[in-house]
C-alpha cells in the first residue's frame, strides 16, 4: 500500500492486536520483502494494483502456499479485485475499511495456521476442519458476488444470485468462527468490556436492543479475547434468532462468583421473550447451526460459545426463566 494515513492506520490496527507488521510501497518491494522473510499474512492494497501485478500474487503462494492474502479495495477496483482473486487471493474487504473489519479478517485468515495443542483432540480437529471449509468456499463465493454486480447479468437473476450467496456466506462465517478454537491466546481483560462491544455491533446491525443497567467491567480474567467476543457474537445472534421479533430486548451482567472470595467471572445476557425449557437449551448446546423455519435465514446454535468457555477451563450457561432465557459464559479467576 502506498505510504499514507491508510496505510498507518492499518499497521497501528494490526500492530496493536500482537501481529508483526512490515509494510512496502508496492508489489517489486513488497515480493523482496516476502522472499526475504514469507509472512503468514499478506495485505495488499487495490488502489494502484495493475494486471501485472497478479505476479505478486503468484509469487507468495508458489513460495509460501499457506500465506494468506487479503485484498482492500478502494471504489471503482472491483475489476482488479477479481483479477487478484482469481490469480489465489483469499479474501478482500472495501477500502476504506474499519480497523474492526481489518482484524476480524485476518483472524479468520490466519486460524488455520494459529492452532496450537489444544485442550482436546475434538476441539482442535473441528477448529482446523471450519477454518478449511470457510476458505475453501469463501474464495469461489467472493468471485460469484462480483460477477453477480455485473449489470451484463440480468436483474431478475442477479437478485436471486445475491440473495443465494448471501445465505451461503452466513453459512460459511458461521462455520468458520470455529477455526478460532485453538489452544487460548490468554491475555488481562475485562470481560464487561467485550460484552458492551459485542453489545454495540448487535445492536447496529438491529438484531438487539440494550435493556435495564450498564455492564460493568468485573474484575479482568485471563482470557482469549477473539474467543470471547466471538462467543457473545453468537449468543446475541441466537437470541436474536429465536425471539418473536427483532430487535430482541437484552439485558447483561458481569459479575464475580462467589460474592465473596471470587474463583470465576460470569457473563450472561438474557433475551425478553425467548421460551426455552431446559431440556431444549441443553440439546442447542451440541447445535452447530440452525435454520429458521419461516425465512429460511441461517443463525449460530451454541456449540461454540460451549466449546470456548470449556477451552479456557470455564462453564458454559444456560438456564430457562420467566422473563426469557439466559445464556453465558464463567471464565476462572487466576489464583
Amino acid at each position: 500500500m502506498p505510504a499514507g494515513p491508510g496505510r498507518r492506520a492499518a499497521a497501528e490496527a494490526l500492530r496493536g492486536a500482537g501481529y508483526r507488521v512490515r509494510a512496502a510501497r508496492e508489489p517489486y518491494e513488497g515480493t523482496a520483502r516476502f522472499v526475504e522473510r514469507p509472512a503468514q499474512l499478506v495485505v495488499l492494497s487495490m488502489e494502484r494494483f495493475r494486471s501485472r501485478d497478479t505476479a505478486f500474487i503468484t509469487a507468495v503462494k508458489k513460495r509460501a502456499p499457506a500465506t494468506r492474502i487479503l485484498l482492500l479495495v478502494p471504489e471503482g477496483r472491483r475489476a482488479a479485485a477479481l483479477t487478484a482473486l482469481k490469480a489465489g487471493a483469499d479474501a478482500y474487504a472495501a477500502q476504506p475499511f474499519y480497523p474492526e473489519e481489518l482484524l476480524a479478517l485476518a483472524s479468520s485468515l490466519l486460524a488455520r495456521e494459529q492452532h496450537e495443542e489444544a485442550e482436546t483432540v475434538a476441539a482442535r480437529s473441528v477448529g482446523r476442519l471450519a477454518a478449511e471449509i470457510a476458505h475453501a468456499v469463501n474464495n469461489p463465493l467472493q468471485i460469484l458476488a462480483l460477477l453477480g454486480e455485473s449489470t451484463e447479468v440480468p436483474e431478475k437473476v442477479r437478485t436471486g444470485l445475491s440473495d443465494e450467496i448471501h445465505r451461503i456466506q452466513r453459512v460459511v462465517k458461521i462455520v468458520g468462527r470455529y477455526g478460532l478454537l485453538r489452544k487460548p491466546q490468554r491475555a488481562p481483560e475485562s470481560l464487561g468490556h467485550m460484552l458492551r462491544e459485542s453489545l454495540a455491533s448487535a445492536t447496529e446491525g438491529g438484531l438487539v436492543t440494550h435493556e435495564g443497567a450498564a455492564v460493568e467491567d468485573g474484575p479482568p480474567v485471563e482470557v482469549d479475547t477473539s474467543q470471547a467476543r466471538v462467543a457473545f457474537d453468537s449468543l446475541l445472534s441466537f437470541l436474536a434468532a429465536r425471539a418473536p421479533a427483532m430487535p430482541v430486548a437484552v439485558s447483561a451482567r458481569v459479575r464475580a462468583l462467589p460474592a465473596t472470595r471470587a474463583t470465576a467471572v460470569e457473563a450472561a445476557v438474557r433475551g425478553r421473550g425467548v421460551d426455552l425449557d431446559a431440556e431444549a437449551l441443553a440439546a442447542l448446546e451440541e447445535s452447530v447451526l440452525l435454520t429458521q423455519d419461516e425465512t429460511r435465514e441461517v443463525y449460530p446454535g451454541l456449540a461454540l460459545p460451549a466449546a470456548i468457555a470449556r477451552n479456557h477451563g470455564g462453564a458454559f450457561i444456560a438456564r430457562a426463566s420467566a422473563a426469557g432465557a439466559i445464556l453465558g459464559l464463567r471464565f476462572p479467576l487466576q489464583a
